[in-house]
């Protein structure tokens, strides 16, 4: 019986302790979950630094940035859309054109081919002078395909702080073999079709008015990780320079994203940017920091300079003016700088006054302190051997005169195996190109061009297009000549500075075999007959000069009179200063005559 009621009474206690219990612990439990998942969210954001010392003192730099949003249906009407890392100012954007693909160049500079080997990435992420930009777009028909093409670079235009807003039809093209996609595109419209258009301003400068909406792009904001790096002075003061966005749609049956691969690659001159942070304000260098050749004459005022130093000892905040500002912190993916050096370099690196380095010199940030690069050389020449870039290709105009001109553009193979590839311009409607008038040196026409495809330019409305699809022989140099005339402009269509010439965006060259790479010419710059402008100006001036002579002297013939010399004295006399004087005291003394005859008669 004791042990009944025992059993009871601990039954009873259960009880009274689960009633005791907060009524909202499991509330508290779901929420301390959710919290904890929360903190464990990654986002798909990823970010990486490559550094590769070059020839002559150079310093390869390319940031790489990978985002991308998150899946929505397209068969259904979302009721609210959440993009996560992908940038929500340009999203808008290409929905509202059904842009499947965006690929935005923004470029300055030469690349030194001979001297750095190929183009980073086989060229595949590197566009021409200026700014370069080509999509694919689903529409019913060209003409809907070019409303929205329209639309989309005049909003680029407003996003990139950049002229696109003057692309139009008489600078927009339809590529054929160009451009393509590198794999199949969704068409999430089986009525529509899908179009490539392609545009480019050579003459449009790249400044930090670009790269600001470019970094605002990234999740970090320039604030945190390797975006800290980039600053507009540091970047733009470099040798070569390239910008680059390029968006695609990914689809997963009616599920479809956005990823996003933004890129910045530059050629930065070491020795300048010591200097520049040694003097900031540039002056001559004093006699103790000169440089000379002692092998030849010299004396206290001259001598010849020697090269650039070989032993080098610099970091990364010495280039950039500051330091990384933590890394990646949100995804699971640390940011990773590598850097790719010979045996002869020592690379570091710097946190917290302490370096650190690894058998692989690639080190992950995953935190929030300021890191630092630090690279050491005694002998900077001594590089890892660039790649040969697999064609060379140079292009300038020839000819003279106001009327007429020719394009001749030169392909060099330095390797043993054939090169087959395509070779793409976009000229501008004032050069009227003569295709009966192309040549080949240095090969039979028919065993080196396999096709052309060749669209005529329309004055004002259409540029021509040119798509020669070439093979060029091993070891050999092919150049390749066309003929044209220049137009005349109306007045209005010149630019401000018209005697400096019109930019001629750059050709394009994409190679197929026997490897995939792309590379773009240098920009022409076209003279055209231009006329005086300050002629008008010349005319109305001496008009009006010759009007004012006439009229004056006119009117004062009919106004003026005609007399000698004594007569103007006697009427300067009498109209002069000294005879409205005298006047004037005779009117005075008048009327105080007048007045006095009164007076007395009153008295």
């Amino acid at each position: 019986m004791r042990s009944f009621v025992s059993f009871i009474w601990l039954l009873f206690a259960a009880a009274l302790s689960n009633a005791a219990e907060d009524p909202n612990e499991e509330v508290k439990d779901k929420v301390n979950d959710k919290v904890e998942s929360i903190n464990e969210t990654t986002y798909p954001y990823r970010e990486s630094l490559d550094i590769t010392p070059l020839p002559r003192n150079n310093l390869l730099v390319s940031f790489n940035f990978e985002l991308e949003s998150n899946y929505v249906n397209v068969s259904k009407t979302p009721g609210h859309l959440h993009y996560t890392t992908f940038p929500r100012s340009i999203a808008p954007i290409l929905e509202k054109t059904n842009t499947r693909e965006l690929h935005l160049r923004f470029g300055q500079g030469w690349w030194d081919s001979e001297e750095w080997g190929e183009l980073p990435l086989s060229g595949q992420y590197s566009g021409g002078v200026g700014v370069e930009v080509w999509s694919v777009i689903e529409a019913a028909d060209r003409k809907e395909s070019f409303e929205s093409w329209k639309y989309l670079v005049n909003s680029l235009s407003g996003l990139f702080c950049a002229s696109l807003n003057f692309i139009d039809s008489s600078k927009t093209t339809f590529p054929i073999q160009s451009f393509k996609p590198k794999g199949p595109v969704t068409l999430l419209n089986e009525k529509n079709e899908l179009h490539l258009l392609r545009a480019a301003l050579a003459s449009e400068p790249v400044c930090t008015e670009n790269l600001t909406p470019f970094v605002k792009f990234l999740p970090t904001r320039g604030k945190s990780g390797l975006s800290s790096l980039l600053d507009g002075h540091r970047v733009f003061e470099s040798e070569w320079h390239k910008m680059s966005i390029d968006i695609e749609t990914e689809c997963e049956g009616d599920l479809c994203k956005y990823t996003m691969t933004q890129k910045i690659d530059a050629v930065v001159d070491v020795s300048r940017a010591l200097r520049r942070k040694k003097n900031p304000i540039p002056k001559p260098a004093s006699g103790d920091d000169l440089r000379c050749d002692l092998s030849k004459p010299y004396d206290a005022f001259q001598c010849f300079p020697l090269g650039d130093p070989t032993d080098l000892t610099f970091t990364l905040s010495d280039l950039f003016n500051r330091q990384i500002s933590g890394g990646n912190l949100l995804s699971s993916t640390s940011s990773k700088v590598c850097t790719h050096v010979s045996d002869k370099w020592k690379t570091f690196l710097k946190v917290d006054g302490q370096h650190f380095g690894t058998p692989s010199n690639c080190f992950d940030i995953n935190d929030s302190r300021d890191y630092d690069i630090y690279f050491h050389t005694d002998d900077s020449t001594d590089v890892l051997q660039t790649q040969n870039a697999p064609i060379f290709v140079s292009r300038s105009l020839t000819g003279y005169g106001q009327d007429k001109g020719g394009s001749r553009t030169v392909f060099k193979n330095p390797s043993d195996s054939t090169v087959l590839l395509v070779y793409f311009e976009s000229l501008p409607w004032f050069m009227k190109v003569y295709l009966h008038t192309l040549s080949v040196n240095g090969a039979e026409m028919k065993e080196v061009i396999k096709s052309i495809y060749y669209s005529p330019e329309v004055d004002r409305e259409r540029p021509s297009q040119i798509e020669f699809e070439l093979l060029i022989p091993p070891n050999s140099n092919i150049a390749l000549s066309y003929a044209f005339d220049k137009s005349l402009l109306l007045y209005s269509e010149y630019p401000p500075d018209a005697n400096h010439g019109f930019s001629v965006e750059p050709g394009v060259v994409n190679v197929l075999e026997p490897t995939i790479y792309s590379l773009r010419t240098s920009s022409a710059l076209l003279t055209l007959p231009t006329p005086d402008f300050s002629m008008p100006y010349n005319v109305i001036i001496l008009t009006s000069t010759i009007m004012a002579l006439a009229f004056g002297t006119l009117f004062n013939l009919l106004v003026k009179r005609v007399v000698t010399e004594k007569e103007a004295e006697l009427i300067i006399e009498e109209t002069g200063p000294k005879a409205v004087i005298q006047k004037f005291k005779q009117r005075i003394r008048l009327s105080l005559k007048s007045k006095s005859p009164s007076d007395q008669l009153d008295n």
